[in-house]
């Protein structure tokens, strides 16, 4: 199980690095056209948001040796993917939202599966604490 998370926390680490760097080197004028006519979103937005993913990304890699900072930046990743697949309904394409609700899944079955890693981990240091008179 513990290689079935680090496999699925890379993949999503390195989704979102790309996903975010596509965003951040991508020209103004390459933002309107993927983004800011389809879904009416300014141009700055989305190089915020671009900035968000690509930091999610590289903490969740981090998230290798702390497991707060994965759960923190699996947060930020559903926020992002709540926020983008609103925004592609709220703009009519159905089509398009699928993919970011794909993800949303794979990234909150993630968090459950960090968050029971946090409580086993918290379980087994509180069992090495001595009892106090």
């Amino acid at each position: 199980m513990k290689w079935i998370v680090r496999i699925l926390q890379g993949l999503v680490a390195i989704d979102f690095l790309f996903a975010g760097a596509l965003k951040i080197f991508s020209s103004a004028d390459q933002i309107r056209e993927l983004f800011t006519d389809k879904l009416g979103t300014p141009v700055a937005l989305i190089y915020t948001v671009g900035i968000f993913e690509a930091l999610a990304g590289l903490v969740l890699i981090v998230g290798y040796r702390s497991r707060k900072a994965a759960v923190a930046s699996i947060t930020v990743m559903v926020a992002i993917l709540i926020g983008a697949t609103a925004t592609n309904l709220a703009a009519g394409l159905v089509g398009d939202a699928m993919v970011p609700f794909a993800i949303l899944i794979v990234v909150a079955i993630l968090l459950y599966l960090k968050r029971d890693a946090l409580k086993s981990k918290r379980i087994r240091s509180d069992s090495n604490i001595p009892a106090s008179k």
